[in-house]
Order: structure tokens, then C-alpha cells, then sequence
């Protein structure tokens, strides 16, 4: 068996799905609704004594109504349905927020807490996006009309002089979780990002570079050089020997381990600067970036002389694993595309000549 098996093939895609659970397909987002609800049940029995400290029964009584919907929300977040809760957290915002106004005014500002229910709603994925937009507007502007429609009530309950204090309280929290969502999804893109560079630029199986990846910097660094006139390149086509055998041998899953493990002492074996990418099957790319021709040549050989002793493969115990190598470095004004086809031929020639070898293009 192949001692690199043993190490995971884990890339960034893997990770944000390992930890799933059966039943919610987004665990974030279950998670994320979880304590959303848990709070919002928590905050809103708080309340329920505030009010009645205040002589406000009526606002205790839609605060005990309020625990129970929170308590809805949670358990239907349970059951994986992500939208009816979303939806029954909305509809208590809102109308905690409209109840708390009319009959408090806008002095203990319980109607900010619709600028975070209006930022969540817009950046969910649970509605397409011009249902978000609607949505979120409409929550703005219910905040502008409470303002027009509350901005003759005063405050007639008791100790008036705690409403500057519960106004803070409320902005704060309100502030709080605005900054919540928006660090969210924020963070939510980033990871975003990551994973669509994962998928267009690395090999799925052995985790580095792959032949997009390597067009896309080719193309850059051709433009660079030629307004720069310094940077340079070697380009190594590496080739696996007698692949088709090895896979007759042990077979594809095991062939796929070789090809890892050749992979991961490629990626140990070159500088910092240089790049290695699988160029495709069982070959590989290694880009060595401004680096003497004298000096390539000995990281190459290294490279061949070292590897048949890095990958040891149980059913290939008799034979050791070598690879084939074609040098091309760029010429002056030289397109990439020319340049790999001079390093291709090269290790062509290195096969016929009997494999395990390194070819230099003219």
C-alpha cells in the first residue's frame, strides 16, 4: 500500500462537508437559525418582565405569544425547514417591532431590529434574488412609515427615564446584529471564492495545480515579460513510466495512490517559486521559475534519482516507480504553447530511449 495513502486527499471542497448532519443538508445554516431562534426566545422572556414592570400588559402578552413562535421557529428549524423558519422569524420581528411602537413610540426604538431582519432577508439564499430585494425594501420602508406613524405617541408607561437607556440598549443590539449578518456574509463569499478557485484551478485528485490554472499564469507572465524583460522559466514534463502497466498491475484506485504520491513528492521536491500541476493522466508540469539551466538540470536529476526510493506501492514490491522528464526553458519571445510542445517532445524522446531519463529540447 502506498505509505502516502495513509494521509488524507482532503481539499478545501471536502472539508465543508464533512461535518453534515443526515438530516440538514446546509448545516450552517441550520446552526446559524438555531441560535438565532434560541436567542430570540431567551430575549423575548426577558421582555415579558420588562413590560410588566413597565404596567404594559398587552406588550406582555404578545412577548409570551412572541416565546412561543420563537420556540415554532426552533422547532421547525429542527425538522430541516429553513424557509418556514426564516419566514416565522420575519413575521415576529415585524410585528413585535409594529406593537412595540404604537404603543410605545419610536422613543425605545424597538423598530431598528428591522434593519438586521431587512439585511438578512437580502443576502439569504433561501428566496430568489428580486424576492429578496422586494422583501428587504419592504422592511425598510415599513421602518420609514413607523417613523411618520409613531411620531406623535409618547411614552405613558412607567419610569419614563429609562427609555433614553432602553433606546441605546435597542440600537445597540439592533447594531449588533447587523454587523452579525453582514461579517456573515461576508464570510460566506470568502469561502465562496475559495471554493470556486479550488474547482477551476486544482486537480481534484492530488490537490495541486491543473491546466487552467497554469494557461491563466502562462498568459499573465508572458505579458509580464515582455513589458519587464526579466522573468524567466523552465518548464519539466514529467511522465509516470509504464503507468499502464502499474494500473494493470494493482489497479486504478491503487494507480490513482501512485499518482498521488508522485504528486505530493513533486510539490516537496521543487523551490517555493517553482509550480507544479498535473498536466494530465499520470503527467505532470513543473514550472521553474528564473532558475539557471545548470541548476534545473540538478533539480531534475535529483528529482529522478530520488523518486523510485519515495514511492513504495504493495503488488509493485519487485519494480520501483520512475518517471520520464522533457526540459524545454523559454526562448526569448517564445509563446508557452511553443515552449510545451519543445518539453513534450523532449519526453517522447526520453521514453524511447528507454525511460527513467532526462531529455533537454534544443
Amino acid at each position: 500500500m502506498n505509505k502516502l495513502d495513509n494521509e488524507k486527499n482532503e481539499t478545501p471542497l471536502d472539508s465543508g462537508f464533512e461535518n453534515l448532519h443526515k438530516d440538514h443538508k446546509n448545516n450552517r445554516l441550520y446552526n446559524t437559525l438555531k441560535k438565532a431562534c434560541f436567542l430570540g426566545a431567551i430575549v423575548h422572556i426577558l421582555f415579558i418582565f420588562f413590560f410588566l414592570s413597565i404596567g404594559s400588559l398587552w406588550l406582555s402578552v404578545v412577548n409570551i405569544l412572541s416565546v412561543l413562535i420563537w420556540l415554532f421557529a426552533l422547532y421547525q428549524n429542527q425538522r430541516g425547514r429553513y424557509l418556514l423558519t426564516t419566514l416565522t422569524a420575519t413575521f415576529e420581528v415585524i410585528v413585535h417591532a409594529v406593537l412595540a411602537t404604537h404603543f410605545l413610540g419610536l422613543g425605545m426604538g424597538f423598530h431598528y431590529f428591522l434593519w438586521p431582519t431587512a439585511a438578512l432577508i437580502m443576502i439569504s439564499n433561501l428566496f430568489s434574488t428580486r424576492k429578496s430585494i422586494v422583501m428587504g425594501f419592504a422592511i425598510i420602508l415599513l421602518f420609514g412609515g413607523l417613523i411618520v406613524y409613531a411620531e406623535d405617541i409618547t411614552y405613558q408607561y412607567a419610569f419614563p427615564a429609562i427609555s433614553h437607556y432602553v433606546l441605546m440598549t435597542n440600537i445597540l443590539f439592533a447594531a449588533i446584529s447587523l454587523v452579525i449578518v453582514m461579517i456573515s456574509s461576508r464570510s460566506k463569499n470568502i469561502k465562496n471564492e475559495k471554493r470556486l478557485y479550488e474547482v477551476s484551478n486544482k486537480d481534484p485528485l492530488t490537490g495541486c495545480f491543473n491546466r487552467h490554472f497554469v494557461y491563466e499564469l502562462m498568459k499573465q507572465n508572458y505579458s509580464e515579460r515582455r513589458s519587464l524583460k526579466s522573468l524567466d522559466y523552465t518548464l519539466v514534463l514529467a511522465d509516470i513510466d509504464n503507468f499502464k502497466e502499474i494500473n494493470a498491475l494493482i489497479g486504478h484506485i491503487a494507480g490513482d495512490g501512485v499518482i498521488k504520491a508522485v504528486s505530493a513528492y513533486l510539490q516537496t521536491a521543487v523551490r517555493e517559486t517553482d509550480i507544479v500541476a498535473r498536466w494530465g493522466g499520470e503527467q505532470f508540469l513543473i514550472i521553474l521559475m528564473n532558475i539557471e539551466p545548470e541548476n534545473s538540470q540538478a533539480l531534475i536529476e535529483k528529482i529522478r534519482s530520488n523518486i523510485r526510493y519515495q514511492i513504495i506501492t504493495e503488488g509493485l514490491r519487485d519494480r520501483v516507480t520512475t518517471l520520464s522528464f522533457g526540459v524545454a526553458k523559454v526562448k526569448e519571445n517564445e509563446l508557452f504553447e511553443d515552449t510545451i510542445k519543445r518539453a513534450d517532445l523532449s519526453m517522447y524522446k526520453a521514453k524511447k530511449l528507454g525511460k527513467d531519463c532526462i531529455v533537454n529540447a534544443e
